[in-house]
């Protein structure tokens, strides 16, 4: 190992090499002096997209980037802090001269918007803008670990920024101790070494191929894939011994002889043969390849009776084609077969050796193009390497989705490839004494985040037995147990069981003829434990045990040699009880659906589900095994799956939740766990205006009055029955706008024009809504009573009454005058000539005009009447104004009597009430 230096130590370029192997790959120094191989991970960042998408662009046969479709499996909406997955689809319709392509957009609270043309731009509306995870940036911040020999990840440390270079004495491995030479070579060295010890395995415990005693019938051919154009005479076909035949002409022809029994010297000279044979150039076809496998595999099915373990490796350099690039085409057909490969109870290893191989990514699907799925040279590498590894995690027993132990195997170097070859070989089944297993192996069960051990187990609860391999009853074999556990101890270790001590190669397990004579011979180890069901569980069916469990070499393993069948069992669900909350609104709000789960209490037994939170607030072991699903109703049963706008009434819901299994249980252990379900209802409480007046005075002929808001509305409440809203948890409430309407006929060019009361009906709006026959209407009695104190005014109509008072005006009369003389005066209001009255006044008397309109009034004496008089009349004012702050006018007359040879008497005082009454 030399030291890793140089320009190329930045975080970037780090992380290329987190998962290469060998030379390619980064080593970390341990304090014994031993090197492990380092992980890098790094954090995601995301970065909004441009408003100026449209739904789908293509440049030069490609997605585009300026569209929304380039980021399908990268999409993501902003929630809070929290970013969340976007689904977007394409759906086509019409023919193919005339093709309507709809786009839709799914949101993470499950409410989804369309946009049809491929040139539109969707209208996102609250969900803008959306996000895609970022490159590498500043902020990116890298961590490095590697796994220890007890398989507990340790952190090395961090470094934030792609650019930044992280160097705490990190090493590369040379060339020369991990092999060297081109990858067809470092693909034959492993392939045979794999072979070898495949035969090795096939000739028994006493490891000689030519006493055929213990032997053991392992099989293998060999499929080359390239192309059936330039390479059809070099690579395409099966491969017996150094000979080809041709795929599509003579393979399927030996279809039935192409496995080799590595038992014999032949055939195990046969499979050198051929794989010194392949060849390397020309297109990738693994379609290809795998329909050859599919046939052998056809053509030479398990005999009845007996069980076999079947392989398939798929071995590439380079993407799925029939020329460049990666076609889809290709892809799909290959994963086609696999499937139909893995069917039939065959597993399927595939390894990868280009650039950018990585088991640990599940990669990405590529995008559909003009191109029919052709990934170019347009295309980036990073795009190139995840429809790589998207593709051999597909065609593996992975089926899409990265594991441990893993079906898909990347290799940076021949050592790593050497490395992985063995590690498949260790799966085949071994016969005789060829297990290097010896009593430094561990094995090492995980218990699963669902269960524990029981509190305050030990070592000493785990129980530990060996039984003797007695015999064979049909294809099972008989045991008798042993008096001890045959050197085996155990430890615990948090969620991990590790027991040593068991000598597996000394005590294999099976038979071994001689001359003729079966015997039968080994131990086998049984390691039994309790668990209990986690806390926190909520149960479900076909639930595993353990996360998983394996024999390792020795303590310093990474990788299992062999793994064992994980035990499932099925758990009960617990019931489930809900309380829905009550939502106080404001007439007219707007409550969303998801707010309908806000404040909900749902528990599954005294797991706590909170609703409104990603994965209802649960880590993801606790609900692994169960489907929850929250269904929110109306009093009739209907689905509410949109939100409530404009609420004007109470309403009442249901959220239902169920709890159900995933999975039927019926080959767990335990009886199957059942759904459970239950319902809560609330109320939405719609708070209501509440309006209060009371009534006021005007003057007849005055001004109609505008503050109405102020002067007759008392108090705006908002209520629901007697109960007043709460601002500080509700909020602000929506701002009214109230207008007043008084009586049409009383009011005549904005004047007051009638002594009666005026009534006053109020209309209420929110925003442009009229929201009056919604609102309550209270009005104030008036003290003294009025004779209208209506407590509660249906629709505001009146809300409260005018009251209009009127003005006077007094005419007194005094002089040297008879006490029976009368006097005739004219009253004219200024502004309007047609109030006018005539009335008389008796000797120094006075007479009182009421009901008048406010005004300028001028008062003259009839002249030709009181002509004995001097000078006619004389008047003290002509004129007097009533104002609303002074309704009562005066006026005095003064007169001296001249002539008095005229009979007076002829027109005496009248009734000046009865006169004004006339006069009005």
């Amino acid at each position: 190992y030399t030291a890793y230096t140089g320009n190329n130590t930045q975080n970037k370029s780090n992380y290329e090499k987190r998962h290469n192997g060998g030379s390619a790959n980064l080593w970390h120094k341990l304090a014994d002096g031993s090197y492990v191989s380092v992980s890098v991970k790094k954090s995601t960042e995301y970065t909004a997209l441009s408003a100026s998408l449209v739904n789908y662009e293509t440049s030069w046969g490609r997605i585009s980037k300026n569209c929304y479709f380039y980021y399908a499996n990268n999409l993501y909406e902003k929630v809070g802090d929290e970013y969340k997955k976007v689904e977007l689809s394409e759906n086509k319709s019409g023919d193919w001269y005339n093709t309507t392509y709809t786009y839709t957009y799914t949101f993470s609270d499950g409410t989804s918007i369309s946009s049809t043309g491929r040139d539109s731009k969707p209208n996102l509306g609250s969900h803008a803008p959306l996000y895609t995870p970022a490159a590498d940036g500043d902020s990116t911040v890298y961590t490095y670990t590697y796994t220890d020999s007890a398989g507990v990840v340790q952190t090395i440390g961090t470094s934030t920024g792609a650019s930044t270079r992280y160097t705490p004495a990190f090493y590369q491995r040379s060339t020369t101790t991990s092999g060297g030479g081109s990858r067809l070579n470092a693909l034959k060295s492993a392939a045979n070494a794999f072979a070898n010890a495949v035969a090795v395995k096939a000739a028994g415990e006493d490891g000689d191929i030519t006493t055929t005693a213990d032997n053991i019938d392992h099989r293998i051919a060999v499929v080359g894939y390239a192309d059936t154009d330039w390479d059809y005479d070099y690579n395409t076909g099966v491969f017996i011994g150094n000979t080809l035949n041709r795929y599509e002409d003579a393979a399927a022809e030996v279809y039935s002889t192409a496995l080799q029994d590595m038992s014999t010297t032949n055939a195990k000279n046969n499979v050198t043969a051929s794989l010194n044979a392949l060849q390397a150039s020309g297109a990738t076809r693994t379609d290809y390849g795998l329909i050859m496998a599919k046939g052998i595999l056809d053509a030479n099915p398990v005999p009845a009776g007996e069980t076999r373990n079947r392989v398939v490796i798929v071995f590439t350099d380079g993407s799925p084609t029939s020329s460049n690039g990666f076609e889809r085409d290709v892809a799909n057909s290959a994963i086609s077969t696999a499937n139909a490969i893995k069917a039939g109870e065959t597993t399927v290893y595939s390894i990868g050796i280009f650039s950018g191989a990585d088991a640990s990514t599940a990669g990405k699907e590529p995008d559909e193009d003009y191109y029919d799925g052709f990934l170019g040279p347009n295309y980036t590498d990073a795009e190139m390497s995840a429809a790589c590894n998207w593709f051999m995690q597909k065609v593996s027993s992975n089926n899409g989705t990265p594991r441990t132990p893993s079906y898909y195997l990347s290799a940076g170097d021949s050592a790593s490839l050497n490395s992985i070859f063995k590690q498949i070989s260790d799966n085949i089944e071994s016969g005789g004494t060829s297990t290097t297993l010896d009593s430094g192996a561990v094995i090492k069960d995980i218990i699963s985040p669902a269960f524990a051990l029981p509190a305050g187990a030990t070592a000493s609860h785990i129980t530990l037995e060996t039984y003797k391999c007695t015999g064979k009853s049909g294809d099972a074999y008989t045991w008798t147990k042993n008096a001890d556990a045959m050197g085996a101890a155990a430890t615990v270790n948090g969620d991990q069981v590790s027991v040593t001590g068991f000598d597996f190669a000394k005590n294999w397990c099976g038979t071994e003829n001689n001359n003729g004579t079966t015997t039968y011979r080994g131990n086998k180890l049984v390691i039994s434990f309790d668990v209990v069901t986690k806390p926190g569980f909520l149960g479900g069916n076909n639930v595993f045990t353990n996360t998983s469990a394996g024999v390792y070499e020795n303590a310093n393993a990474q990788n299992p040699v062999l793994t064992f069948d994980r035990p499932q069992v099925n758990v009960p669900i617990d019931p489930v009880t809900v309380n829905a909350a009550g939502k106080d609104v404001y007439l007219l709000s707007e409550v969303k659906v998801d707010a309908l789960k806000t404040g909900a209490t749902v528990k599954v037994g005294d797991v706590t589900l909170d609703l409104s939170k990603e994965n209802y607030g649960l880590e993801s072991w606790q609900n692994e095994y169960v489907d929850i699903t929250v269904a929110i109703t109306d009093k009739d049963g209907n689905v509410i799956s949109a939100d409530l706008a404009d609420l004007t009434e109470d309403k009442e819901y249901t959220i239902t939740v169920t709890v159900a299994p995933k999975t039927k249980g019926a080959d767990a252990s335990g009886d199957p766990a059942t759904a459970q379900s239950n319902s809560g209802t609330g109320n939405i409480n719609v708070y209501k205006p509440e309006l209060t007046y009371k009534d006021s005075e005007v003057f007849y002929g005055d001004n109609l009055p505008t503050n109405f808001d102020t002067n007759n509305r008392t108090a705006t409440k908002w209520k629901h029955g007697e109960t007043e809203a709460d601002t500080s948890k509700m909020g602000a409430a929506p701002t009214l706008t109230v207008t007043y309407t008084p009586e049409a006929s009383k009011i005549s060019g904005n004047k007051i024009n009638s002594k009666d009361d005026i009534q006053v009906k109020a209309t209420v709006k929110i925003k442009d809504t009229d929201v009056t026959t919604y609102t309550i209407f209270a009005h104030t009695a008036c003290n003294p009573a009025c004779g209208w104190n209506e407590t509660v005014t249906p629709n505001g109509n009146p809300a409260f009454l005018l009251h209009v008072k009127t003005a006077s005006l007094t005419i007194k009369k005094e002089g040297t005058v008879g006490a029976t003389e009368g006097f005739i005066f004219k009253v004219v209001k200024a502004d309007d000539a047609s109030v006018n009255f005539r009335v008389s006044v008796q000797g120094n008397g006075q007479v009182t005009i009421t009901g008048l309109p406010l005004g300028t009034y001028a008062v003259t004496e009839d002249t030709d009447w009181s002509w004995r008089y001097k000078n006619g009349v004389t008047i003290s004012d002509s004129s007097v104004t009533l104002t609303k702050e002074s309704p009562t006018g005066y006026v005095t007359v003064t007169n001296t009597k001249t002539n008095y040879y005229l009979l007076d008497g002829s027109d005496y005082a009248q009734n000046n009430s009865a006169l004004l009454s006339a006069g009005n």
